[in-house]
């Protein structure tokens, strides 16, 4: 059993070679073969290509900026310019990414095909509780506002770029918020958090 706070605090940053941007590693599983899945939150500064991940299926959503569009996915570009809309795509595909109008941050989630599943939804709390059902990993990460979760007698609030993940819970998460917070909500089968994050 683990419950972890992952706060910016917590981030693995790294710039990019080619210079046009900056990954925020949030929280990642490994195993003997390699990645299972990860989530970040880039910065992209620039136009230029995605970098190819085979056996890889990524979501992205836009957080802040005008947007940008993904050439290669299709016979048209995709447009992303709608905050925390998912978009879905093969970690294989060649992508070249043109931004709308200046830079933006996006998140995104990665997990490796052949080992994992993932589930995302992106929920609006108000001050009406929600429950959700926790899996053997949930991740929650709270785009705006802040959200108070509670999991049996522990009550833990969760501000804007706070990350949740729940190991091998059982039971249910509630959630409710003053402020109408926005929430990626991710599951992922059979996985586990690998960083060495504040525990709970």
């Amino acid at each position: 059993m683990s419950i972890e706070l992952i706060t910016p605090a917590h981030w693995q940053t790294q710039q990019w070679q080619n210079g046009g941007g900056i990954t925020h590693q949030l929280c990642r599983q490994d195993d003997g073969q390699g990645l299972l899945w990860r989530l970040s939150i880039a910065e992209v500064a620039s136009d230029g290509p995605f970098s190819r991940f085979d056996n890889i299926d990524r979501i992205i959503l836009l957080l802040t900026g005008e947007g940008f569009c993904l050439h290669g996915v299709g016979d048209n570009p995709q447009v992303l310019d709608a905050p925390l809309m998912p978009f879905s795509f093969a970690g294989e595909t060649t992508i070249h990414c043109s931004l709308v109008n200046g830079a933006v941050r996006d998140f995104n989630l990665m997990t490796r095909r052949d080992a994992v599943q993932a589930q995302l939804q992106v929920l609006i709390i108000g001050t009406a509780v929600q429950t959700l059902l926790i899996g053997p990993q949930t991740l929650l990460y709270i785009a705006s506002g802040s959200i108070n979760a509670v999991l049996g007698a522990k009550h833990i609030t969760l501000e804007a770029q706070h990350t949740l993940s729940l190991s091998n819970e059982t039971g249910i998460v509630q959630l409710s918020s003053k402020d109408n917070a926005q929430v990626i909500i991710i599951g992922i089968s059979d996985a586990q958090c690998g960083n060495s994050t504040g525990k709970f």
